[in-house]
């Protein structure tokens, strides 16, 4: 994990080994946040500066229990978590979320809510173009009604006529 600034920014960059190749990530807008949260939480480190525990590139897990200790199932562990937030259940499919329900979160919000481009959302989960097309593209038109309409070019007759007749004017 690096940190790095950009135009007054910073950014959180990740090299990730997934399923595949090994690749770099960026971390969504808050993660830093999230980060030193965490890091403030954390007994075996909150006492060092966030930004010297990074430089010192410390071999601790991020994700500890409540009582420090490292889980060796997170997937049970989270599930236990969803179950006390009362969370677990999806009310629309009804199925159990999974840890693995993040990842097709993530992937969906991008497409749908930020606009991200296929292409580049490859790139940020280490996946493949025909996976993403189809594991997380719910993509309607409604959906994007905003993006396939475009910019709106509409005019009343009055400001069409002001406009024609400013136009005229300026010859």
């Amino acid at each position: 994990m690096w940190l790095f600034k950009e135009n007054d920014l910073e950014y959180v960059e990740f090299y990730l080994h997934g399923k595949t190749k090994p690749h770099e990530a960026i971390g969504r807008a808050g993660t830093i946040g999230y980060l030193k949260r965490i890091h403030s939480r954390t007994d075996a480190i909150k006492d060092i500066d966030f930004y010297d525990m990074l430089k010192r590139k410390l071999d601790l897990p991020v994700f500890c229990l409540p009582d420090g200790s490292v889980t060796e199932h997170l997937r049970q562990t989270f599930k236990a978590f969803l179950k006390d937030a009362e969370l677990l259940k999806c009310p629309k499919t009804g199925q159990d979320r999974t840890l693995y329900s993040l990842r097709h979160t993530y992937a969906t919000f991008a497409l749908v809510n930020d606009g991200m481009d296929i292409h580049a959302l490859t790139k940020q989960m280490g996946t493949s173009i025909g996976m993403i097309e189809r594991h997380y593209s719910h993509l309607t038109p409604r959906m994007k009604k905003d993006m396939f309409t475009g910019k709106r070019y509409e005019l009343s007759a009055e400001e069409y006529a002001a406009q024609k007749g400013s136009s005229h004017s300026s010859l």
